[in-house]
């Protein structure tokens, strides 16, 4: 059976590395300070740490575009525009195709990233 986890225990060590970190010491002279073995910070320190997952991969702002072949160009309903359909609901619709670059900065206004011209 696993031991009963001390919490005034644990959170003394949490203090304790929160002192380390702005301490501005290295380890060994922090634990030297603190009488405490260094070998028992590292314990604490791997067990206290949060383990972080790997970094999911950024979506891509754009995939590749699939037409269906069905609707012709005449198509009265259809037209000759172009419909762009974007999470949450949002649609974008044009009578022609809008030139990239200018889709490009609508596309990542909406996504909320930063403007080419604003980093430049």
């Amino acid at each position: 059976m696993a031991r009963p986890k001390d919490l005034s225990l644990e959170h003394a060590w949490r203090q304790r590395l929160r002192r380390q970190t702005s301490s501005g010491l290295s380890i060994q002279a922090f634990c030297d300070r603190e009488r405490v073995s260094t070998v028992s910070f590292y314990a604490w320190k791997r067990r206290l740490t949060p383990r972080s997952l790997p970094a999911a991969p950024e979506p891509p702002l754009f995939v590749p575009l699939q037409l269906d072949p069905s609707l012709h160009r005449t198509d009265p309903v259809h037209g000759g525009g172009v419909e762009i359909e974007l999470p949450h609901q949002v649609r974008l619709r044009f009578d022609a195709p809008p030139e990239p670059d200018w889709l490009v900065r609508v596309v990542a206004a909406l996504a909320g990233f930063p403007s080419r011209e604003a980093t430049s």
